[in-house]
């Protein structure tokens, strides 16, 4: 599982929203939402609201509207990151959300791997009739010699 930070939180949206798509993405956002919509209830402020405090300018803005849902803003990154950052403090705040925080990055999260990390494969039904370069950040010309 990954680390319970703002970034692996941030990746399991992207995941959500581009990868898993449909059901199963609809899914892990209903999720995020329904944690989020908990920290918002408690009194927080939803990074996603208006700076000049309007709570009318956003509907997750209101954290006492418990029917309606929060909207994890997937499209925008700078309150993704903000309502990240926000889920990550209150879970180490409150062991009780920061387990439901931690199950969910678990079930929806990809498990961390080094920065930059490549994974080359040739596989399946493919048939190679030539040469086959596979790598990463490669610099300066590559050649076979003569064909």
């Amino acid at each position: 599982m990954d680390p319970l930070t703002a970034g692996a939180l941030i990746a399991a949206v992207n995941a959500a929203v581009s990868g898993a798509g449909g059901e199963a993405g609809r899914r892990a956002l209903d999720g995020l939402s329904a944690l989020a919509r908990r920290v918002l209830r408690r009194g927080a402020t939803d990074p996603g609201a208006d700076p000049a405090g309007d709570p009318g300018a956003d509907p997750a803005a209101d954290p006492t509207a418990d029917a309606e849902p929060v909207t994890i803003p997937y499209d925008d990154p700078e309150r993704l990151r903000r309502l990240a950052e926000l889920l990550v403090e209150r879970a180490r705040q409150d062991p009780e959300l920061g387990r439901d925080l931690a199950a969910w990055l678990n079930r929806y999260g990809a498990p961390a791997e080094e920065h930059g990390t490549v994974h080359n494969s040739v596989s399946g039904d493919a048939r190679i009739t030539g040469p086959v370069i596979q790598g990463r950040d490669f610099h300066g010309p590559i050649s076979f010699g003569p064909q």
